[in-house]
């Protein structure tokens, strides 16, 4: 989806964990190991947007996983959402930033079925905390903060 705002935009990513690894897919745009996520959509809460993007860019149901100690419990007047585990601000250009959700979540496969064409050209890599710890130290396309986000999700999921 295009930019909603010209100062900042809401987006969500999400960290998939299967069986002690996590799902980084490599943002062609930036060349930078993250995981899949995008802007929400008019009209989405930010579960929604999450699972949809999920769906679109690895073809995967999944089922978020909120931080630590978080219970869902709904009400009559209320439908608790899975909380983030991490929420940051970025900057994409100069004059415009993302906010983004950052969420954990489980799956019970491995297989990564793109649902876009743009998507199915798109690099995926299941990593475990060891690989994850070497990405941080021998490439440049892993950030600091990426390896925390991917970090976290793997021992709240595994």
């Amino acid at each position: 989806m295009a930019h909603q705002n010209y100062y900042l935009d809401l987006c969500v990513d999400t960290f998939i964990v299967n069986d002690g690894a996590v799902l980084l897919r490599l943002h062609e745009k930036y060349n930078l190991w993250s995981a899949p996520g995008g802007h929400i959509d008019p009209g989405e809460d930010v579960n929604e947007a999450a699972l949809r993007e999920v769906w679109e860019e690895a073809g995967m149901k999944v089922e978020l996983v909120g931080p630590r100690g978080w219970e869902k419990k709904n009400e009559k007047t209320n439908i608790d959402l899975v909380p983030p585990i991490f929420m940051n601000r970025h900057s994409i250009t100069d004059t415009h930033d993302h906010s983004a959700l950052i969420f954990a979540a489980k799956s019970d496969t491995r297989k990564v079925e793109p649902q876009t064409e743009e998507d199915k050209v798109a690099t995926f890599k299941w990593c475990t905390q060891s690989e994850l710890d070497e990405l941080l130290k021998n490439d440049e396309r892993m950030r600091p903060e990426i390896h925390r986000y991917a970090s976290v999700a793997l021992e709240l999921v595994s």
